[in-house]
């Protein structure tokens, strides 16, 4: 068995504390080495408060950063600081999968990855299911693939999607309805689930439906498959995170899993 003594973060957000408070938990022996913060405020009281080192730059960060990165900042983050990391021979466990919309970026992070040892772990995030997927998709041939997601209106407030209109608060309401790389264009922050579920069943026509009900207190998240191989129909609800209504507390506890799996004796897939 692999043994991990430490591991560093991007990101010092609601998401990267529900990560930081379970470490302990999952592998006891690894500490929290070092984030990667914009803010540097908010990265130094984060740092502090687990015992770890705020950096605030790639190139002093990758100075001394862990063999595994974790990244809990968002797609943006995720596109800026990805190659050097890979190039580094690192592991970088992602969660703003939505990044890998963009395929030249994918191509190139996966052509460094491969050409310098590093390794690149996207996360199931709010959903599951991607092992079936990715099982389906050895079979090659056509597949349907839909996810619906369905949110209340604050947790899709803002997006760009929406072209600055209010969403109606009393009554559910389709919002987008259309392809992956539309839907994560227009809903960076809602969506990286479509990306998700595409890539992991190598469908890019997957469909993504996003519906927008007041009356919800979940974020839900149905997949439906069908191909000549298998149907199924899958359905996760998480309660969006209390510092970040857009994602989901387990998105954040994926990524802990992720790291359980690396090291334990035994993993699940």
């Amino acid at each position: 068995m692999q043994t991990i003594s430490s591991v560093s973060l991007i990101g010092a957000g609601s998401l990267a504390n529900v990560f930081a408070n379970v470490l302990h938990d999952i592998l006891p022996e690894c500490k929290l080495h070092s984030v990667l913060g914009r803010n540097q405020k908010k990265a130094e009281t984060f740092a502090s408060k687990y015992s770890s080192q705020a950096v605030f730059n790639i190139e002093d960060f990758l100075k001394d950063a862990a063999p595994v990165v974790v990244e809990l900042a968002g797609g943006a983050a995720l596109k800026e600081y990805a190659l050097p990391i890979l190039k580094s021979g690192r592991t970088m466990i992602c969660l703003s999968s939505g990044a890998f919309a963009d395929d030249a970026f994918k191509q190139e992070a996966i052509r460094t990855a491969s050409e310098n040892n590093g390794r690149i772990c996207i996360v199931n995030g709010a959903i599951g299911g991607l092992d079936f997927l990715q099982t389906c998709a050895m079979q090659h041939g056509t597949a349907e693939v839909v996810i619906e997601t369905t949110k209340s209106p604050k947790s899709l407030l803002g997006a760009p999607g929406l072209d600055g209109k209010n969403l109606d608060l009393t009554k559910k309401t389709v919002v987008f309805n259309g392809g992956v790389q539309e839907a994560i264009k227009g809903f960076p922050k809602n969506i990286n689930v479509g990306v998700i579920t595409a890539l992991a069943s190598e469908s890019p026509q997957t469909k993504v439906k996003i519906v927008s009900d007041p009356e919800v207190h979940s974020n839900t998240h149905k997949i439906i498959y069908r191909s000549a191989l298998a149907d199924a129909v899958m359905e996760f609800s998480g309660k969006p995170d209390p510092g970040n209504p857009k994602s989901s507390t387990t998105a954040a506890l994926s990524a802990a899993a992720c790291l359980k799996n690396l090291y334990s004796p035994i993993s699940f897939w």
